[in-house]
């Protein structure tokens, strides 16, 4: 927790001296004089030379911050009315990159997906650039509206020197890890949880016999009664996977194109984004064996107002450390339903894994899962 604050800290800094520069438009010098004070108030061991580091970080945030400057005027309705559409141009990188030139003159309509992954900048140093076009433009510059570009996804190790080690994350081909997003819409994307690999949560029906060697008795207090919700909380039985994301995004300020910051009742923040049910594969909707797409409002029960939270470490071999997760507990009573609905959500930094359905001895289930330190219980 000390080493997350100082790293807090040691950001908020690096960030106000980023915004002092773009507010008041001053020079690389006069940054490099801020971020000299922020590294020797935190002693912060970077990596590279001062001119180097100081450059990359000065002149990325002051691009992006243009760039997110033009896509806020983008989305103006009566823009966009008159320049529905827009052109992909290579910038003038002494090395230039082979996908990014590839790109160069790709006409989309402004609301082509392929501009939630690829408007510019795509990349350390990129300098492409997106401008808007009306179909008089389009037509002047001799361009062809689409088709979009296949994408194509793959993995890239990030973090090699970070002290929580190497991670894994997935991007589109072509664009450097960080920079998949359009510029002020989706920059929380890497903080989405993703889905684990491995499930540690058995299913439901499990718990409808009793469990050998669990005790007859809650040491943990007991859990609070059911809390009655109505049978419209559930989704249709036939609701495609899509769908029942998207409506899960929605109840969370979050789109499919763009995460959000959820804070749950203990006031912890939690990004909430369609990247947690994305194929690690493929990038295509995926759930859990546990979670069935009609049952994903028990899931955002769970989140939003949980029965219980605990929190708890545990050792992860493969990852050679210890992994602190939090699981948040509900339990209710759908209308019309005999059994109660249980619903589990558990994530930790390597992803997050959840449980959702109906069983007669709810709380049995729920009591073999309250491991831990207990950090809210709701009052009955």
């Amino acid at each position: 927790m000390i080493v997350g604050a100082i790293k807090r800290e040691l950001l908020a800094d690096l960030r106000g001296a980023v915004e002092k520069s773009i507010s008041n438009g001053t020079t690389l010098e006069q940054f490099r004089k801020d971020f000299d004070q922020v590294v020797g108030k935190h002693g912060w061991q970077y990596q590279g030379e001062r001119g180097w580091r100081t450059n990359v970080i000065w002149e990325t945030n002051l691009r992006q911050s243009y760039n997110a400057g033009r896509e806020a005027q983008m989305v103006d309705p009566e823009l966009r009315k008159r320049r529905p559409y827009a052109v992909y141009r290579h910038g003038d990188s002494a090395h230039p990159r082979p996908m990014h030139l590839s790109w160069n003159g790709i006409t989309l309509p402004l609301d082509d997906p392929w501009w939630a992954t690829h408007t510019p900048q795509n990349g350390w140093g990129c300098k492409c650039k997106k401008f808007m076009l009306s179909a008089r433009d389009v037509e002047r510059q001799g361009l062809t509206i689409g088709p979009a570009p296949a994408i194509e996804w793959e993995d890239r190790i990030i973090g090699k020197n970070s002290p929580d080690g190497p991670r894994t994350v997935r991007v589109p081909k072509g664009i450097d890890p960080g920079f998949e997003y359009a510029p002020g819409q989706s920059r929380l994307t890497n903080s989405v949880p993703q889905l684990r690999n491995r499930e540690l949560l058995s299913a439901p029906s499990a718990a409808a016999a009793p469990s050998a060697g669990l005790p007859n008795r809650q040491p943990n207090g007991p859990l609070p009664s059911p809390r009655t919700i109505p049978a419209k909380r559930l989704l249709p039985a036939n609701v495609p996977a899509s769908q029942a994301v998207t409506q899960f995004l929605g109840e969370f300020g979050a789109t499919d194109a763009a995460p959000a910051v959820f804070r749950d009742v203990t006031g912890d923040a939690l990004v909430i984004g369609r990247e947690m049910f994305n194929d690690a594969k493929t990038g295509a909707i995926a759930l859990t064996h546990h979670v069935k797409a009609r049952e994903l409002p028990l899931l955002a029960e769970a989140i939003k107002t949980p029965d219980e939270i605990w929190a708890r470490l545990e050792w992860e071999p493969n990852r050679g450390k210890a992994v602190l997760r939090r699981r948040y507990l509900a339990h209710v009573q759908v209308k019309g339903k005999t059994d109660p609905a249980v619903a589990v959500f558990d994530q930790g930094a390597d992803g997050w894994t959840g449980v959702t359905g109906f069983v007669d001895d709810s709380e049995q289930y729920l009591e073999a899962l309250r491991l831990g330190v207990l950090l809210f219980r709701r009052t009955e």
